[in-house]
């Protein structure tokens, strides 16, 4: 039996560029003490990383104020539901106003990738864009914090 993998790799080009850069970052961040033990697995404190020092209020005033994510600021990556059986996105989602709600919304970009939300979207150009922009969110917070660098760049 063979299976046609012709969906499956319909994902937006630089996804499996964004689940590596994203796998090495949240090693990284558990490397470099961003995470704790929540019943028998390793939870990643997002929420802390996004409010240390040197992410906080100065990194996204830099991503906001040199537009590295306009359409993760602008219309954000919409959450998934089910809904009487039936899968979709929510209508509407508020723009990131803080480093920790743009840390959410990267989170979103690979979660509605990775569990497969993106195989019903048709805006290939918006997709296109939050996954590039989540690629750079991602990387230039790597750069922004020195421990997380050194991890993400195997030098640990």
């Amino acid at each position: 039996m063979t299976v046609d993998l012709t969906e499956a790799n319909a994902l937006p080009p630089l996804s499996n560029k964004l689940f590596r850069v994203f796998a090495r970052f949240e090693f990284s961040l558990k490397m470099t003490g961003f995470a704790h033990m929540r019943r028998d697995c390793v939870d990643i404190d997002w929420d802390r990383f996004a409010n240390s020092a040197p992410i906080g209020r100065q990194f996204f005033a830099h991503i906001r104020d040199h537009n590295i994510c306009p359409t993760i600021l602008a219309e954000p990556p919409k959450s998934d539901y089910i809904e009487q059986g039936r899968y979709g996105f929510a209508d509407h989602v508020n723009s990131p106003s803080c480093a920790q709600e743009l840390f959410g919304a990267v989170r979103r970009v690979r979660n509605n990738l990775f569990h497969g939300g993106k195989y019903f979207d048709d805006d290939h150009r918006r997709n296109r864009l939050l996954v590039k922009e989540t690629i750079a969110v991602l990387l230039l917070a790597a750069e922004w914090n020195p421990d997380v660098n050194f991890c993400f760049e195997g030098r640990a």
